[in-house]
């Protein structure tokens, strides 16, 4: 007999693939999102446990630059247009930003729970510091927001 992995609790797409857990694709999502472009912000607006941060993860996974996540996706329906997977998958610079562990008993708890998430995401990207894109102002604010250097 087959027993299925059901992935209570999980929202991580990568960890969701790896593990061969039960996993309906939703990956025709990026061809959508794509396809409009006309498009500035797109808001995903669900109720509670609807798959918002399982749906933001596998976008994550493939647009960010940090990753190859060709295999993460074999087999799923994004995978039949080799060229918007060519032109897209991974290929950005990609922030996920999850709230889901920001909460505390009063303001200032909260609000340093959030400056710690946000600290934590510019360490992740730290080597967009060192773009050349990016001005000498910019750079000194990245770090300082990073926490890898002091205010004067």
């Amino acid at each position: 007999m087959n027993t299925i992995n059901i992935p209570v609790g999980t929202s991580n797409f990568a960890e969701i693939r790896r593990k061969g857990s039960y996993f309906i694709d939703k990956s025709s999502l990026i061809e959508q999102l794509l396809k409009t472009q006309s498009t500035k912000v797109t808001l995903i607006t669900r109720p509670r446990r609807f798959g918002k941060t399982l749906g933001m993860s596998m976008l994550s996974e493939f647009f960010d630059i940090q990753k190859n996540s060709r295999a993460l996706f074999e087999g799923l329906s994004v995978m039949k247009n080799k060229e918007l997977c060519r032109q897209w998958m991974n290929q950005y610079p990609t922030l996920f930003l999850s709230f889901r562990s920001v909460d505390g008993l009063n303001f200032s708890g909260a609000y340093a729970q959030l400056a710690s998430v946000i600290a934590e995401l510019y360490k992740k990207h730290i080597y967009l510091a060192e773009s050349e894109r990016i001005q000498p102002l910019d750079k000194e604010q990245f770090h300082r927001t990073a926490g890898l250097q002091s205010t004067p």
